[in-house]
């Protein structure tokens, strides 16, 4: 028995309780974070097709896991809707909360009506809501979940204490030292910060940061009031322009991220509901928010 979320237009309507009396064998993974955490588990075999996407060419699908998913079965996003979802006949759909909407999946009880279970990922909300707590905690428990149901539970317990101890290790080795505040930007069609509320900014606080509990939409002026000492910027392989976007506004060239060069892009990915790749998420910021003190792998590989 796996609790997970119901979701309906993008809109978790609370738990939602499955019962898998067999190890789903026609999965449908939507996204790349979601395809990554299954091939990390080792369950590659289950997946019978896959959406091929990614947010930034710079961070692909890890090297340890190249071999497998270029032998999935690859579908286009565009024929993400749900009549040609039911042709396919999945056991198990997986994927981010985006997709339960009018246009592409509808609603987890949709499916669940028709046998076919669902897992969408925990901390996948609107980067617009701040309402609901994102954590680390959530998606290691979303971890433990997959491998309950896939029957990897001792997979599942080393990825989720492999990066638990990452995080114990930054906090152990910057005990005392001064928490920089943070801030995580994203540049929709407006401003939006991952606060403390967001998985972003809780992965940042595990390391020790200071991140403020912003509004999901924030102004210049807000950003001015806070003056953080670091800024990450979401990037979707658009590094270079988002990061100019917030170098070159006059308002801030007086803060403190900006004179000490502290203005950092962040992939999607580390950012947006990273499941496994939490750990990379993890050291990623680590190396930054405290430059010169760490030096983690860009990827980290969870198979034995």
């Amino acid at each position: 028995m796996i609790k997970n979320i119901r979701v309906e237009n993008y809109f978790d309507l609370g738990s939602n309780t499955q019962i898998f009396s067999a190890v789903p064998q026609r999965v449908l993974v939507i996204g790349a974070s979601q395809t990554e955490a299954l091939l990390d588990l080792g369950v590659g075999d289950s997946i019978a097709y896959a959406v091929k996407y990614e947010d930034n060419e710079d961070f692909p699908i890890k090297k340890s896991n190249q071999p497998v998913f270029e032998k999935l079965h690859f579908i286009p996003r565009q024929e993400i809707t749900m009549e040609n979802i039911l042709r396919l006949h999945p056991d198990l759909i997986v994927s981010e909360e985006s997709w339960y909407s009018k246009n592409k999946l509808g609603s987890t009880d949709y499916w669940n009506r028709r046998g076919i279970h669902t897992m969408v990922s925990l901390n996948t909300t609107s980067p617009s809501k701040a309402n609901k707590p994102e954590t680390v905690e959530k998606e290691m428990q979303y971890v433990h979940d997959l491998g309950q149901i896939f029957h990897k539970e001792e997979q599942a317990n080393k990825i989720v204490n492999d990066t638990m101890n990452r995080f114990y290790f930054v906090s152990d080795k910057t005990k005392g030292q001064k928490k920089p505040k943070i801030m995580i930007l994203d540049l929709l069609s407006t401003t939006i910060s991952y606060g403390k509320n967001k998985i972003a900014g809780d992965i940042a606080s595990h390391l020790g940061a200071d991140v403020p509990d912003t509004t999901a939409a924030v102004s210049d002026e807000y950003i001015m009031k806070e003056n953080p000492d670091v800024v990450f910027v979401v990037t979707y392989g658009d590094e270079k322009s988002r990061l100019q976007s917030i170098a070159n506004k006059k308002a801030f060239q007086h803060l403190s991220f900006i004179r000490n060069h502290r203005l950092y892009p962040i992939p999607l990915k580390y950012a947006y509901g990273p499941i496994t790749r939490t750990i990379d998420s993890a050291g990623y910021m680590a190396e930054r928010i405290y430059p010169g003190q760490f030096h983690f792998s860009k990827e980290y590989d969870f198979q034995p």
